[in-house]
C-alpha cells in the first residue's frame, strides 16, 4: 500500500481540497477525501498482493447524506453483478455496480464536478 494515499492525491489534486488517511497499512486503507465542492468520499480498500479484494467508497453531501456507496460486501446476492452493488441516495436503494474501483467512482465523482 506504500504510496497509495500519495498516488490519490497526485492523481485528483484538482478536485481534492483534503485527503485525510485514517489508516494506511500493509494492505489496507482507510481515508476521507474532502472535496471543493463540500462533498466526501470515504474510502475503504484491502488489498493482496496488489490485487483489490475488498472495497468500499461511500460519497456523501456536504451535510453528510448519502449519494452513492459503492461495495463489494457480499451481502445482496439477488443483485446482478454479485457481489459489486451501489446504494443510491439511500441504503435500501440498492443497484448492481460496474464501479469497482477508485477510478471508476472517481469518473462520476469528477463528471458531477465538471457539469457544476
Amino acid at each position: 500500500m506504500e504510496g497509495r494515499v500519495l498516488e490519490i492525491y497526485t492523481r485528483y489534486v484538482e478536485y481534492i481540497k483534503e485527503l485525510i488517511p485514517l489508516e494506511d497499512e500493509e494492505g489496507y486503507l482507510k481515508a476521507v477525501i474532502h472535496f471543493h465542492d463540500g462533498t466526501n468520499l470515504r474510502v475503504n480498500e484491502s488489498w493482496e498482493a496488489n490485487q483489490l479484494i475488498e472495497y468500499s467508497y461511500y460519497w456523501l453531501t456536504r451535510h453528510n447524506q448519502l449519494k452513492i456507496g459503492w461495495d463489494n460486501s457480499p451481502h445482496h446476492r439477488k443483485l446482478e453483478n454479485f457481489p459489486h452493488h451501489k446504494h443510491v441516495t439511500h441504503h435500501t436503494n440498492l443497484q448492481p455496480s460496474d464501479e469497482t474501483t477508485l477510478d471508476a467512482v472517481m469518473k462520476i465523482v469528477t463528471a458531477e464536478m465538471k457539469q457544476q
